[in-house]
C-alpha cells in the first residue's frame, strides 16, 4: 500500500499548496479533509476502489475539527471525523447551505485482555481508574483491587506504546495525565497477547478485532460501571450503544451535491458503507460497523433526508401546517407524557384524546374502530385481537421500547443478591406494612437481620412495575417505607445501612453508577428461571422480569389519514424520542431513527392505497387477500 499513500499523499501536498487542482480536471478532484485516525482507514478504501479511471482524491489530515471546519465552508467534498458534529458545527453546515450526510464507518477499540486464570470477568469502571492511573505505579502491584482472596496473584500490566492509538483511548477514559508507568510496553499486539497467556496475573490493553476474540488462550474483560451500567464485552453493537467507552468512531460526512457530482467520491462512499468494506477495515486495524448500521448508512445514502443530523423535517413527509379533527389514543398509561407532548406544535385545531383504561380496554376500542391508536403495555395477545379480525380491522404494531425497575442492595448482603418475583411481592406490597420487618420475615432462609426499605411515592409507574409480577391486578405498595424522589440518596442510604433495600429506573440507576456509589449491589431477580440481572440487552429482550414493554397498535385505516401520520411523524422525530429515553425508555437508538421513518413513509403509501379518500374510485380487491394481508400485519 506504500504507492497508494505515496499518491494520495502527494495529491494532498498539491493541493495544500494550492496546485495541481487547476492542472487537473477540477471537476474529476475529490477533495477529503480532517482526521488522521479516520484518514488511514480511508486511503485503505481509496486504495481498493481505484479503478485507475484517473479520477484523484486528496487527502488532507487537518484535525477532525479542521477538517469540519472546511467541509461545512464548502471547501471540500468529504470531512472525516473521530467524533459527531456539534450542534455550532451543523447549523454552519446549515447556514451555507451545505446538505450532507453522515456516515459511521467503524470504529477502534481498545480491549482489557488477562491471564485466563485470573478472578475477574468484568472490570468495573472504578476499578480501571484505580489500575490505570499514573498513581497506580509500584502501588497497585497485585490483584487485591478486584478481590482481597487474590492478594497473592501478582498483577503484571502490558501497555502498548504512548503513540499508539490503543493507549490513547485509554488515557481519555482514565484520569491523570497519561497511564502507569511501571508496565511493560509492546509493539505486535500478537506477542503482548502471548506474553499473557503465559504469565499468571497479566492484564494488558490491546487493539480488539477478532483474532483476540477467537484467542481461546486468554480472556477479554467486559467493562462495567461508571454509568456505563452492565457489563459489556468490546464490540461494535456495544460501542454504537454507548455500553463501551474504550473507542473512537469514524465518521464520514459527504456533501451531497458532491456525491451527486463526482463520481469518485459516489464510488467510494457507496463502497466505504457496504458489507464489503469489511475487510478493507480490518485489514486497516478498524472494526467495522454493526449490521444496524450497515442498514442505517445504506438508508442515509439511498435518502438524503433521512441523514442524521440534518436539520428540518427528515424523509419525504411534511406535516400540514393546517390539522384539524380529532385523534383518538386509547389503552395504557404507558409514556403518555412523550406521547401527549408529541402532538404539541400540530395545531390548535387538532384534539388529541386519550383514554387510558388498560391495554384490553384500548385493544377492544381499536377493534370496534371507537380509537385510531391503542397504547400496549405488553404483548396483545392473540384472543384480544380476534374482535379487530371479525371486524375486517387491520392494526400495524410500533414498537416504543420497554422501561424496567432495579433493585439495590447493601453490597455486605450476599442473601439479597437475588430475589424471586414471589420475594420481592411479598416485601413491597401493602401487605406486608408493620408486617415484614425483618429478611428472616421474607424467607427463613434470610437471616435476622433488619429490613430497612428506601421507596418511592405509591403513585409511580416504577412502583407498578416492581408489583406486576404478583398477579393479574397490580398491588399497592407498602407506606411504611422511607421515601425519596432522590435515587442518589436512596442508592447512598442503601449503601450505608446493611439490610438495606431500594428500587429505581434503570436510568436513575445509570446516574447512581455514574456517581460511583460505593457499597451497593445491584439485586438480580429470578421469575423461575434463574435469576436475570438488569441491563439493555435484558430488558429490551423481555428477560429481565421486572421490565414493562410499550408499543403502539395503530388501526391501518387511521394510518391512511393525515391526522395520524403527522402525530406519528412527530413522534419519531429526534427530540420526542429522546423524551421518551428520558422518560425511562429503553428503545431504538437515534442512528436507528431514519429507518422507523423510511418504514412509516412505508405504511403511510400501504394505507393510503387500501383506504383511499371518500370519491375515489380504486381496483376492487379480493377479500382473501386483504384478510390475509390484516393477519400479516397484526401484531397478534
Amino acid at each position: 500500500m506504500v504507492r497508494i499513500r505515496l499518491c494520495v499523499g502527494i495529491f494532498a501536498l498539491l493541493y495544500s499548496m494550492g496546485i495541481g487542482a487547476g492542472q487537473a480536471q477540477d471537476h474529476e478532484m475529490v477533495r477529503v479533509s480532517g482526521s488522521a485516525i479516520v484518514n488511514g482507514v480511508i486511503e485503505e478504501l481509496v486504495s481498493a476502489t481505484d479503478t485507475g479511471s484517473g479520477d484523484m482524491i486528496a487527502i488532507k489530515t487537518r484535525g477532525t475539527g479542521r477538517g469540519i471546519q472546511e467541509f461545512c465552508a464548502g471547501e471540500v467534498d468529504a470531512a472525516t471525523a473521530s467524533r459527531k458534529m456539534t450542534s455550532d458545527e451543523l447549523a454552519a453546515c446549515e447556514a451555507n447551505e451545505i446538505a450532507h450526510s453522515e456516515f459511521l464507518i467503524g470504529h477502534h477499540i481498545a480491549a482489557f485482555v488477562a491471564h485466563a486464570d485470573v478472578p475477574a470477568q468484568c472490570l468495573q469502571f472504578d476499578a480501571l481508574q484505580d489500575v490505570f492511573r499514573p498513581t497506580a505505579s509500584n502501588v497497585r502491584t497485585d490483584w487485591s483491587f478486584y478481590d482481597a482472596e487474590s492478594a497473592d496473584l501478582p498483577l503484571s500490566v502490558i501497555l502498548p506504546d504512548v503513540s499508539d492509538l490503543t493507549y490513547v483511548i485509554a488515557d481519555d477514559q482514565v484520569l491523570g495525565e497519561g497511564l502507569r508507568l511501571d508496565v511493560q510496553y509492546f509493539v505486535d499486539a500478537n506477542e503482548a497477547m502471548d506474553i499473557v497467556a503465559e504469565t499468571p496475573g497479566a492484564l494488558a490493553l490491546v487493539p480488539w478485532n477478532m483474532q483476540v476474540e477467537d484467542n481461546k488462550s486468554i480472556a477479554v474483560l467486559e467493562v462495567g460501571g461508571g454509568g456505563l451500567g452492565a457489563c459489556s464485552l468490546p464490540s461494535a453493537e456495544n460501542v454504537e450503544g454507548e455500553n463501551y467507552p474504550f473507542a473512537r468512531s469514524l465518521y464520514f460526512y459527504v456533501n451531497r451535491a458532491s456525491l451527486e457530482g463526482k463520481e469518485r467520491l459516489a464510488e467510494l462512499t457507496q463502497f466505504s458503507i457496504s458489507e464489503a468494506s469489511a475487510a478493507v477495515i480490518e485489514a486497516a486495524t478498524a472494526v467495522p460497523p454493526s449490521d444496524t448500521i450497515y442498514a442505517v448508512n445504506a438508508d442515509v445514502l439511498a435518502n438524503a433526508d433521512t441523514a442524521p443530523g440534518v436539520s428540518g423535517d427528515v424523509g419525504d413527509f411534511r406535516i400540514p401546517p393546517d390539522l384539524s379533527g380529532e385523534i383518538r389514543i386509547v389503552g395504557a398509561a404507558n409514556a403518555h407524557q412523550v406521547l401527549s407532548g408529541a402532538g404539541d406544535g400540530l395545531g390548535e385545531q387538532l384534539t388529541i384524546s386519550f383514554g387510558l383504561a388498560g391495554t384490553k380496554a384500548g385493544i377492544g376500542a381499536l377493534c370496534d374502530s371507537e380509537a385510531d391508536i391503542a397504547v400496549l403495555d405488553g404483548p396483545a395477545e392473540a384472543s384480544a385481537l380476534e374482535n379487530c379480525a371479525a371486524n375486517g380491522v387491520v392494526t400495524i404494531p410500533l414498537p416504543l421500547g420497554a422501561q424496567a425497575t432495579v433493585l439495590i442492595g447493601n453490597a455486605a448482603d450476599e442473601y439479597a443478591a437475588c430475589l424471586t418475583t414471589e420475594q420481592i411481592d411479598k416485601i413491597w406490597r401493602a401487605g406486608s406494612t408493620d408486617m415484614v420487618m425483618n429478611w428472616a420475615d421474607i424467607d427463613d432462609a434470610f437471616p435476622a437481620q433488619l429490613l430497612t426499605l428506601f421507596g418511592l411515592p405509591t403513585l409511580d409507574i416504577h412502583t407498578d412495575i416492581l408489583l406486576q409480577t404478583g398477579g393479574e391486578t397490580i398491588p399497592p405498595a407498602r407506606r411504611d417505607t422511607e421515601r425519596d424522589f432522590d435515587p442518589l440518596y436512596r442508592a447512598a442510604a442503601v449503601g450505608n445501612v446493611s439490610g438495606g433495600l431500594t428500587y429505581m429506573s434503570w436510568r436513575d440507576y445509570q446516574s447512581v453508577v455514574e456517581n460511583e456509589q460505593a457499597n451497593i449491589q445491584l439485586v438480580t431477580v429470578d421469575a423461575g428461571k434463574g435469576c436475570v440481572e438488569a441491563n439493555r440487552g435484558s430488558i429490551e429482550d423481555g428477560i429481565y422480569p421486572l421490565a414493562r414493554r410499550a408499543s403502539l397498535l395503530v388501526s391501518e385505516a387511521s394510518l391512511a389519514e393525515v391526522n395520524v401520520q403527522a402525530y406519528l411523524w412527530s413522534l419519531l422525530n429526534d427530540d420526542n424520542w429522546t423524551a421518551l429515553e428520558r422518560s425511562g425508555f429503553i428503545s431504538a437508538s437515534n442512528l436507528e431513527l431514519p429507518i422507523l421513518r423510511r418504514e412509516l413513509l412505508r405504511w403511510y403509501a400501504e394505507a393510503e392505497s387500501r383506504y383511499p379518500p371518500a370519491g375515489e374510485e380504486t381496483a376492487p380487491e379480493d377479500d382473501s387477500e386483504t384478510a390475509d394481508s390484516g393477519d400479516d400485519n397484526s401484531a397478534g
